[in-house]
């Protein structure tokens, strides 16, 4: 988290939720919420277990708590079942155009990268290698035929380089949809101050709060619901 130390909303809720003897919950990523025309800084607890960042999760947190932004103290501390942070209908969560955005993006990016080793594999060579192919050639019999050596190192690696290459795109993409949170912290920070300095609820940057935390807990329904807008 950047310095807008949304720690310190995350050691309130771990506090709290220790004083309950609710030892197995952990807080989710401070959220907004507003009720009754005004703001509080929103917490979800869930469960160590719940598979928060699954698509298809389906994980509702079973315990919300509310700190007051101006003092930085809880004001409320509810178990859901008892008493549902869900005002209204239920707003369903759809991930459908982050799919869409996630298997356009990875097929771009696979076939740039697998196209870069390719060419590279064809058309670079080792210092030493090139020292040696001006010496002797590019190519050489192998089970009696003349084979360009790029080519037939290409041909043994093609299948290695498609998968290393998946791995790398999987990771270049969960790494991109970790960093939208700084985005959020500073969309959050505006939010806040905004609030306190002009009693502003801007309900645009937090709807854009809402699709984040959509975006970042694939698993975790009712986030809709919860910031209350």
């Amino acid at each position: 988290m950047n310095n807008l130390n949304l720690d310190k909303y995350l050691n309130l809720a771990n506090e709290e939720k220790r004083k309950r003897g609710l030892d197995t919950y952990i807080p989710l990523y401070p959220m907004l919420r507003v009720e009754d025309h005004k703001m509080y800084i929103g917490v979800l607890l869930t469960k160590e277990e719940d598979k928060v960042w699954d698509i298809g999760g389906n994980v509702k947190g079973e315990y919300w708590i509310l700190i007051d932004i101006e003092s930085n103290k809880i004001v409320a501390f509810n178990k859901t079942e008892e008493n549902d942070f869900v005002a209204g209908s239920f707003i369903p969560k759809s991930t459908d155009n982050k799919q869409k955005e996630i298997s356009k993006y990875t097929v771009q990016k696979a076939l740039q990268y697998r196209n870069y080793l390719i060419e590279d594999i064809k058309n670079e060579q080792l210092p030493l290698q090139k020292r040696l192919s001006d010496l002797l050639g590019t190519e050489m019999e192998i089970d009696g035929e003349n084979v360009n050596i790029n080519d037939y190192l290409l041909s043994n690696l093609e299948e290695e380089i498609k998968s290393k290459v998946d791995d790398l795109v999987n990771i270049l993409i969960y790494s991109k949809y970790g960093a939208i949170t700084f985005y959020y912290d500073k969309l959050f920070s505006q939010i806040v101050n905004n609030y306190k300095e002009h009693s502003i609820i801007d309900k645009e940057k937090i709807k854009l709060c809402i699709e984040i935390m959509n975006n970042y807990y694939d698993g975790v329904i009712g986030i809709d619901n919860f910031f209350n807008i």
